[in-house]
């Protein structure tokens, strides 16, 4: 197998945990996905170490590799890191964005707005990531991105979370389209506005459950709790991360 290989392997185990397919706390069973992609377990093994590398999963001696789910007490000092990424990215991205980039941009936020009509929720998820790299992409700033990337993929659990949300979806077209406007404007006071809200809502909703969650029961809250706790659901089975391996993967 040729290095290209190896990516595409790790492109189908990414896409699978960023989509969904593959939930925070899952178990990541190299036999399993061996047999899946129907390739060695070498490689499916090389895939995995780099996946941890960019934050996506977690590997514990002994005892295997698991998507990542981000501790409770490394909450505010994830998002404190990201804000500050975040910001530092609108900033450059004011200056240096170009037209061709800018039209990139449009262009995931079209395909994010038709995944979210179709209801398609792992696209959906998919065109937001791709969307969002975009922007940092345009900083030109390689640093900053592969920063962006890495403390984005650890806190990624509590945006796979916020999706499951009524009405998230249909917030995130207003967002991108408000980030949009303040890209054409060269906006750094819009763009840093936007970022924040949009950083700060799965946060937000992460404190907010665990609030309701620590307080003493009372009737009607555990419909609630219920309701919240679905968010996160980490022992369902996922359905197939793609098919075996081909050269027009």
């Amino acid at each position: 197998m040729s290095q290209s290989d190896l990516a595409r392997i790790y492109l189908a185990i990414e896409g699978a945990i960023l989509s969904g397919k593959l939930k925070p706390r899952e178990r990541l069973i190299e036999t399993e996905l061996a047999a899946e992609l129907r390739v060695n377990r070498s490689l499916i093994r090389r895939a995995i170490s780099e996946l941890a590398a960019k934050g996506l999963v977690d590997v514990v001696p002994q005892k295997g590799a698991r998507v990542i789910d981000i501790p409770e007490e490394e909450v505010e000092d994830a998002y404190r890191v990201r804000m500050n990424l975040e910001l530092l990215a609108a900033d450059l991205v004011v200056q240096r964005i170009n037209r061709a980039s800018l039209m990139s941009i449009k262009q995931l936020q079209e395909e994010y707005v038709g995944a979210v009509a179709r209801r398609a929720f792992g696209e959906m998820i998919l065109k937001n990531e791709e969307f969002h790299r975009a922007i940092y992409a345009a900083s030109e700033n390689r640093l900053l991105c592969e920063l962006l990337e890495k403390v984005r993929n650890v806190t990624f659990p509590l945006r796979y979370a916020a999706y499951f949300i009524p009405g998230r979806a249909e917030q995130s077209i207003r967002d991108h389209a408000e980030m949009i406007e303040a890209l054409e404007k060269r906006d750094l006071a819009a763009l840093r506005r936007v970022f924040e809200t949009s950083v700060s809502f799965p946060r937000d909703t992460y404190l907010s459950r665990k609030q309701a969650e620590d307080k003493p029961a009372a009737q009607g809250d555990d419909e609630a709790s219920g309701e919240m706790a679905g968010l996160h659901p980490a022992g369902t089975s996922s359905p197939a991360i793609v098919g075996p391996l081909t050269d027009d993967q």
